[in-house]
């Protein structure tokens, strides 16, 4: 294990304990709210851990410890997950796929409103299905940058040069983003 990934696993491991001692908010009274800025922010900080871990892509993978191997999905739900610890607030599931967020678990926004650790969702160029799912970063020069968890030949070469989360961005304009979204989140009531 690199000392990279050592670096991130250890300030996990507690995290990790507690939360899985937290009861989910499965019961009582609660309320559907779009997460909070705050949460947000933290969702996207945890994307960026993962990004340092040298997280390799393994498509259904929402690995917390190992060789750290997630999908997009799986790297969202994750950080969100992450993100909600110690919080009067939980994901609406435990496990989603980036079409299911899209349609159940975001609130639309437009691209003018995106913040950071919002969710950005993808699909192929010619096609109207979500297949793919990012968290928000930043738009700079006319490209919108965002971390995510993938694996790519980019050049053709029959060699992965992508495998695992990474910052990436897309132009604006492309035609892969399908939708831009604020994760929902439940909200237990007092």
């Amino acid at each position: 294990m690199s000392m990279k990934r050592n670096a991130f696993i250890i300030p996990i491991i507690p995290i990790l304990l507690f939360s899985c001692s937290q009861p989910q908010h499965s019961f009582g009274d609660y309320e559907i709210v779009d997460a909070p800025d705050r949460i947000c922010e933290s969702a996207y900080q945890f994307a960026k851990l993962y990004e340092g871990a040298e997280t390799e892509y393994a498509w259904g993978g929402q690995d917390p410890l190992r060789a750290i191997q997630m999908d997009c999905s799986g790297l969202v739900v994750m950080c969100y997950k992450y993100a909600l610890v110690d919080t009067k607030y939980s994901l609406l599931a435990s496990d989603m796929t980036a079409a299911y967020m899209h349609e159940n678990a975001a609130t639309p926004i437009e691209k003018k409103d995106l913040k950071r650790g919002n969710l950005i969702f993808m699909g192929e160029e010619n096609s109207g299905r979500t297949t793919h799912i990012a968290i928000f970063d930043r738009i700079e020069n006319g490209a919108i940058y965002f971390i995510d968890s993938t694996q790519k030949d980019t050049n053709n070469d029959g060699i992965d040069d992508i495998n695992g989360v990474t910052t990436r961005c897309y132009p604006e304009n492309d035609k892969r983003f399908k939708g831009f979204g604020r994760m929902k989140v439940q909200l237990l009531l007092d």
